[in-house]
């Protein structure tokens, strides 16, 4: 008899750990890789210098829209407004989380030296958001931060609008 009692604790226990690791790897894969991309919102504005860098903000919302506003030392000045497929949104959603970003500090805006411009980076994602400003003569920044703004501007294509030639 307490054989089976035992062996039916033992039994409990075994359906307990696998009923709450299977729950905890639902959980994982659906923080991981399914967001209601409907609610999503990144932005990328980059800031002038003492120079002719471009200054401009892009702001993609999860339903593909992309939004263009081009100020200074840009080919398209003013307003635009262009699409891009759910697999870019993903892909920006990944790249994001791939850096930890929601980890960063609010803002690397040390002047360690002078006269860059700063770019400005956003998400809001499942009800949360984080922005980080980014002071590109702050040696401090990560590297990955620096390389998300770029990915930014390479998966929405913004080369499209912001080539300049001074003139």
């Amino acid at each position: 008899m307490k054989k089976k009692q035992t062996m039916k604790k033992y039994f409990v226990i075994l359906m307990a750990m696998v009923l709450f690791i299977s729950i905890a790897g639902c959980l994982a894969t659906s923080a991981a890789g399914s967001h209601d991309t409907d609610n999503v919102i990144i932005t990328l504005e980059r800031t002038a210098c003492f120079g002719f860098c471009p200054v401009y903000k892009i702001t993609v919302h999860g339903d593909g829209t992309v939004m263009y506003e081009g100020k200074d030392f840009v080919e398209t000045q003013g307003k635009t407004e262009t699409t891009i497929d759910q697999a870019k949104i993903k892909q920006l959603i990944s790249e994001f989380e791939e850096i930890d970003y929601f980890s960063f500090n609010g803002e690397y805006t040390e002047r360690t030296i002078t006269d860059a411009s700063s770019a400005i980076t956003s998400i809001s994602i499942n009800g949360n958001t984080k922005t980080v400003e980014h002071y590109h003569g702050d040696f401090n920044a990560p590297e990955e931060l620096t390389e998300l703004e770029d990915r930014i501007d390479e998966i929405v294509n913004s080369k499209q609008w912001i080539q300049y030639t001074p003139g």
